[in-house]
């Protein structure tokens, strides 16, 4: 009977814990919920979503140009982030493909990708992404954060970031304003929800530092970080013209 009360408190706990981090979601419409993120030297904002929710897009600047992720970001409902890293000549590096199409950079075989097939989103080593193939959406970046909902060792070091994850069947993208330690932000991601955390099985470093930047506008929302210089590309999320008007799953 004890052993039954204890168990059934550690329960009502958790479940108690997970209410209230999710309750620090917000719903802005269409399928996108968003979340401020504060406190423990964290500032930024964290969106989530399904896939088959949003059009969800990798958008270049022009050819041999960078812009900053504001510019690149189209009118209307938008979430825009950095997405690629560059080399010093402003090219993307890594993978990028949008809608089947390269949108420059070539596959790095010591980094991971953020890749969408047939409607399902993963991030996957390079070995598991051929030259993109097939891909609705890829990405490259570099480190994983989060390798299967274990923190992998990582490089000290204080940093905006931008980061995707894969939690479940949703997506979330990150963007830190604030420095930040890899590992710390890392345990943040992969913390489940009761705990307080995104609940993240994988995630993915993208560009960050000086490259970190935001343009959001959602219904009643309006967000942007500018960084310090322009980029070759931009996650993009749009709503999908099946959900206007959809309640949030």
């Amino acid at each position: 009977m004890q052993r039954a009360m204890v168990a059934a408190l550690a329960l009502g706990l958790a479940l108690a814990g997970a209410a209230r981090a999710e309750a620090d979601w917000t719903a802005l419409g269409r399928g996108v919920e968003h979340r401020v993120l504060e406190g423990a030297g964290l500032a930024g904002h964290a969106f989530r979503f399904h896939p088959a929710d949003v059009e969800l897009r990798v958008v270049a600047a022009a050819p041999g140009e960078r812009a900053r992720v504001a510019a690149l970001a189209p009118e209307g409902d938008a979430i825009a982030t950095n997405a690629s890293f560059f080399d010093g000549d402003g090219r993307a590096m890594g993978l990028a493909i949008d809608r089947g199409r390269s949108v420059g950079g070539r596959r790095i075989a010591a980094w991971a990708g953020f890749v969408i097939r047939g409607g399902q989103p993963r991030i996957a080593p390079a070995t598991a992404l051929g030259d993109g193939a097939g891909a609705e959406l890829l990405v490259q970046g570099f480190p994983r954060l989060v390798v299967g909902g274990t923190v992998p060792r990582l490089k000290p070091q204080r940093a905006q970031r931008t980061v995707v994850c894969v939690a479940g069947e949703r997506v979330v993208l990150l963007v830190a304003t604030s420095r930040v330690d890899a590992t710390e932000l890392a345990r943040f991601l992969a913390a489940p929800a009761e705990a307080g955390g995104l609940g993240c099985r994988d995630a993915l470093n993208l560009d960050g530092g000086g490259s970190t930047q935001l343009a959001a506008r959602w219904g009643d929302l309006e967000a942007r970080f500018d960084g310090a210089w322009a980029v070759p590309n931009a996650l993009v999320v749009t709503p999908r013209a099946s959900t206007a008007g959809a309640a949030p799953r």
